[in-house]
């Protein structure tokens, strides 16, 4: 037995699916199926009822799930032993969204690897949901998101600063509100991002037509789209400050409310965190630039 396949069959329970764990995992499915085999051939004993195309944890399987768990807590606690801080090892697995990668992130993950060279710090850009259902999974140790306060039982979330958001335009246009520009080009962001949600569901509340609009996997794109007069959008301010100062946007008028997202630091309750990851949170809540 080996660890990668206690790793694919936790990730297979939690994501209940084959499929999604080869994703999550960055494997084939027929090599996560492979996994599952091999443990199985082990244990002389299935782990899943195959129902059609759902699965379904065996009396054995629920058995091994509980000690998998365990193992890979141990195999954690074991690649993260260092003696002392200057000599912190290990491996940091982070998942952020772009806008706080770009603009929040850089100069912390400069300072800790600066004072903890020898922990292995990988970072993935995502959306909110995509972080989260891989802190599920165990892909990822800790997410850093900005979106509406999270509200998930399974996770220990800290907000790290408040982020307001403004509606933009190209700094052509004369001075309007919101309302006005019915009709005009919407720029989103793609589907599963929390801001084209919250975007999205804030148009039809006020009425206004969403059928025009362009969507964008990159805010730097939807950024420059809008500075040339393409269309309108909904940013976090700090994403569009220097665009508004340089008067290559400017902002639409909205009276109605506060539009606030936060930055929020998670990861898994049941999560064991190692010193490196403790020190790496600490860090991020400590930050000037995380928490001004």
């Amino acid at each position: 037995m080996e660890i990668r396949q206690f790793q694919s069959f936790k990730t297979v329970v939690d994501l209940n699916s084959f499929t999604k764990a080869a994703q999550a995992l960055q494997y084939s499915q027929a090599t996560i199926t492979s996994h599952i085999q091999q443990l199985e051939d082990e244990i002389g004993m299935p782990l899943f009822d195959r129902l059609g195309k759902k699965i379904q944890l065996t009396s054995v399987g629920h058995k091994m799930y509980q000690y998998v768990v365990e193992l890979l807590t141990s195999y954690s606690k074991i690649t993260h032993l260092s003696s002392d801080d200057l000599a912190l090892k290990g491996e940091l697995r982070i998942g952020a969204s772009e806008t706080v990668t770009v603009y929040k992130l850089a100069s912390v993950l400069s300072k800790y690897k600066r004072k903890y060279p020898e922990v292995t710090v990988s970072l993935i850009n995502d959306n909110c949901l995509p972080l989260r259902e891989r802190l599920h999974s165990g892909e990822l140790d800790i997410a850093i998101t900005l979106e509406p306060k999270v509200n998930d039982q399974q996770l220990t979330v800290e907000v790290c600063s408040k982020e307001p958001l403004v509606f933009v335009e190209g700094f052509n246009h004369s001075k309007r509100t919101l309302v006005e520009t019915n009709g005009e080009c919407i720029i989103f962001s793609e589907k599963n991002c929390s801001l084209r949600r919250f975007f999205e569901e804030l148009l039809i509340e006020k009425g206004m037509n969403t059928s025009n609009h362009l969507e964008f996997t990159s805010m730097e794109a939807m950024k420059q789209c809008v500075a040339s007069g393409l269309g309108i959008s909904l940013m976090p301010y700090i994403s569009v400050e220097a665009l508004l100062q340089e008067q290559k946007m400017k902002v639409i008028e909205f009276s109605d409310r506060d539009l606030m997202f936060y930055a929020q630091i998670s990861y898994h309750k049941n999560k064991w965190l190692s010193k490196a990851h403790k020190k790496f949170i600490e860090m991020v809540l400590s930050n000037e630039t995380l928490t001004q």
